[in-house]
């Protein structure tokens, strides 16, 4: 878990000379990585805006100081589209290039499509773990709608992702069964475009990627299981519906 006073502690010591200024980078940067469920970036707002928009106002009210907490956290999106885990790994020298403090990743539902085994799977998780230079959060990707073929054929790999051992550096987060918990079936709202390799036709209820309160729902897991911070998904969706300018959860 990352506490608010480690995060305090890294923005703000070179800031204010603090006994541990020379270890404080005077700012947080977290990369968010994965395929089409982190990038989404057709979902306003999404679960990564979420997790930086919670985390920053838990920090400004832990400091009493809102300018350290929104200058020093920063947040990048590394998600691509339709990606695999092999392709991930392939743009891990992109991520170490900004230097973050911690990497959260969300994926894999890509690979069975596009028939990488499930060791290789693994095996790609692993490897780009081991070449990011930061701690690491791993979350296995969504399930999709309740029914769907998709689930079954992603189970046996979301499964395998979970044995990979945790450590000091890395924490793994079974998103996979924990979103399951949750009403599922008012996520899934969004028309499709056309997508031949997974036959879907354009307007097809698109069973795979969640709306914004499906967003919010995996924003809660990241900030509960990451930072520890306690979110009501319903409370904040019904405030930015509203048109809230600083919804509260």
């Amino acid at each position: 878990m990352i506490t608010l006073q480690e995060i305090s502690d890294t923005i703000s010591g070179a800031w204010h000379n603090s006994s541990n200024s020379v270890k404080s980078k005077g700012k947080y940067w977290i990369v968010f990585t994965g395929e089409s469920i982190t990038s989404c970036e057709w979902v306003h707002p999404n679960w990564r805006e979420i997790v930086e928009y919670v985390v920053k106002e838990e920090l400004t009210v832990f400091l009493g100081d809102w300018k350290t907490s929104e200058w020093g956290i920063r947040t990048f999106n590394f998600g691509y589209d339709g990606a695999t885990t092999k392709n991930i790994l392939e743009k891990v020298d992109d991520i170490n290039l900004v230097n973050p403090d911690l990497v959260i990743g969300l994926m894999g539902g890509n690979d069975p499509t596009f028939k990488i085994e499930v060791s290789k799977h693994v095996e790609n998780i692993k490897k780009i773990i081991d070449s990011l230079n930061t701690k690491v959060v791993w979350c296995t990707s969504t399930p999709a709608a309740k029914g769907y073929s998709k689930n079954q054929e992603y189970e046996p790999y979301a499964k395998a992702c979970m044995q990979i051992p945790q450590s000091e550096r890395l924490t793994m987060i079974d998103m996979f069964n924990l979103y399951k918990e949750f009403p599922t079936e008012k996520f899934f709202t969004f028309t499709s475009e056309e997508n031949p390799i997974e036959n879907v036709k354009k307007g097809d209820l698109d069973l795979v990627h969640p709306n914004q309160l499906g967003n919010a729902y995996i924003a809660k897991v990241i900030l509960k299981e990451v930072f520890g911070i306690d979110f009501d998904p319903e409370k904040y969706w019904k405030d930015t519906l509203v048109g809230e300018k600083y919804p509260e959860y």
